[in-house]
């Protein structure tokens, strides 16, 4: 521990000489690589989307929209889609961007030696299996599918797969082999000391896309307001808090034990953002006790849904009881249904269950910016006053997620990362669990909903079969969700804007006052 402090304060003092207006923001780790969507992690994922914008992106409701395209199409078979560019819209090496940058971007993605992570998305058997991508002129670009799919434009858009980024044939050397991301975002690759920081620097030729002068999502408003921004690898939380308190950072992620001191603060501020991650309790629904939808059913009636996520989340938290996100564009009044807290009908749903006492256990973890453990020490208060022997296995969480893709756990107290579509949202959880023990339920018709609100595109049949799927959620309860994921993070007073969105750092639109 001494030598991670001792670390760090050599990183604070590194982070003082950066130049005046650089944004200063801390990150627990350092970048895994450069190249978008090759070798990621989430602290990765928040570099990149800095630095490259693909054809379209996420809203802040879920929605998919242009960002490098003005425009697109779909034909009416689904099959082809066909994106128009927006005019004038600069590479950071001052190049202007071409359909054919486009060709030569997904060509380069869709072959196996790239090791992309989103291929198997876009290949055959994938769920949007990618047949072709032309040029019809210089603005203009045309992809062809094999079959419809839904999720096409959110696959594209996701963090993991490097928001399937247009960078510049220059971000590749001769002979092929990546360099350095040369994209249209914002801001533009920098320097890299290894372990230590990572430098982005403004693109003084950023153009944002059409918008209300408003950040939204990965679209929106886009204005770079800093001179640059300078990521400091932090890992230790102590040491993060003192930088802030200082003023060597400017912003962080920071526990939310320190919510009341920050609040407090005549330096610093809180800034608490809601994001479509999940907090949840995941059931082992082949399990010889909690096979029974009456048992499963019977914890949830116990559990007393806003007074835990009210202790759980310090706060921060608002029930939600849905895979889908309160924010999303599906969330309406059916996804807002939950079993009621009822203890007297819980305690009859474990007798016509024919449940014994036997011993349920939760599994969770003791990380500081999750509720895992807070959460279940709640539960099993709440659930033992209906008669369940419900008893906590405390884990690090790297065995945590072992036991989850192993299937060996009974009930496990996690937080799934944000996924913006419901149905990639589904997927986390749905499916045969004979070909992938991780997954929660298998129940058929939730298989059947999962698979059509993969295909089916119309809003408003969407918004049907997620209701559907709420509704048979219910019913069965293969978990429990609590609350929407909540970052918490800190900054100094000079800062303006949100750093933060889905948990990515988001540095578009945030300045510092003098």
């Amino acid at each position: 521990m001494k030598k991670i402090l001792l670390a760090g304060v050599a990183l604070l003092a590194i982070a003082g000489t950066v130049q005046a207006r650089d944004l200063v923001v801390a990150q627990s780790s350092d970048l895994r690589s450069n190249n978008p969507g090759v070798n990621r992690d989430g602290n990765t994922d928040g570099v990149i989307l800095h630095i490259v914008e693909g054809l379209v992106g996420y809203t802040n409701s879920g929605e998919v929209k242009p960002l490098l395209a003005q425009s697109f199409e779909t034909s009416e078979d689904g099959l082809t889609y066909t994106f128009k560019l927006r005019d004038g819209v600069k590479f950071h090496n001052g190049k202007v961007l071409t359909a054919e940058d486009v060709v030569w971007n997904w060509t380069r993605y869709l072959k196996p030696e790239t090791k992309w992570t989103c291929l198997n998305d876009f290949v055959e058997g994938g769920a949007a299996p990618v047949a072709g991508v032309k040029a019809i002129d210089a603005s203009t670009v045309e992809i062809k599918l094999t079959k419809p799919s839904a999720v096409f434009l959110g696959l594209m858009s996701r963090p993991e797969c490097g928001y399937t980024g247009i960078l510049s044939p220059d971000s590749v050397t001769a002979d092929g082999s990546f360099d350095k991301p040369i994209g249209t975002g914002p801001f533009m690759w920098d320097e890299w000391k290894k372990s230590e920081y990572i430098r982005l620097a403004k693109f003084n030729d950023y153009q944002s896309p059409d918008n209300d002068g408003k950040p939204d999502g990965m679209v929106g408003s886009k204005r770079p307001l800093v001179d640059g921004v300078k990521f400091m690898v932090i890992p230790d939380a102590s040491t993060v808090k003192a930088g802030l308190e200082s003023g060597v950072l400017d912003t962080a992620e920071i526990s939310p034990d320190l919510i009341p001191e920050f609040q407090n603060s005549d330096k610093m501020q809180l800034i608490v953002a809601r994001n479509n991650g999940k907090n949840l309790f995941y059931f082992q629904t082949r399990d010889k006790v909690l096979s029974n939808p009456g048992v499963r059913r019977a914890m949830a009636m116990a559990l007393d849904l806003d007074q835990l996520v009210a202790a759980a989340s310090n706060g921060t938290g608002e029930a939600n009881g849905s895979m889908v996100s309160q924010d999303s564009v599906y969330f309406n009044e059916t996804q807002k249904k939950r079993l009621p807290y009822d203890l007297e009908a819980a305690k009859k749903e474990l007798d016509a269950a024919g449940y014994k006492g036997e011993p349920i256990s939760i599994i969770a973890n003791k990380r500081g910016n999750v509720p895992s453990y807070p959460a279940a020490i709640m539960a099993q208060a709440m659930m033992q006053q209906i008669g369940l022997n419900v008893q906590i296995e405390v884990l690090d969480y790297a065995t945590q997620v072992d036991r989850r893709r192993s299937g060996n756990y009974q009930v496990i107290s996690q937080s799934v990362a944000p996924r913006l579509d419901p149905a990639l949202m589904y997927s986390f959880y749905v499916g045969n669990k004979d070909k992938n023990a991780s997954l929660m339920w298998d129940n058929p018709k939730a298989v059947e909903l999962m698979n059509a609100a993969y295909a089916e595109a119309d809003q408003t049949k969407r918004q049907a079969i997620f209701d559907e799927f709420h509704e048979l959620m219910l019913q069965e309860m293969p978990g429990i969700f609590l609350y929407d994921m909540v970052d918490v993070w800190g900054a100094s007073k000079t800062l303006k804007g949100v750093p933060v969105w889905q948990s990515n750092t988001r540095l578009w639109e945030v300045s510092l006052e003098n």
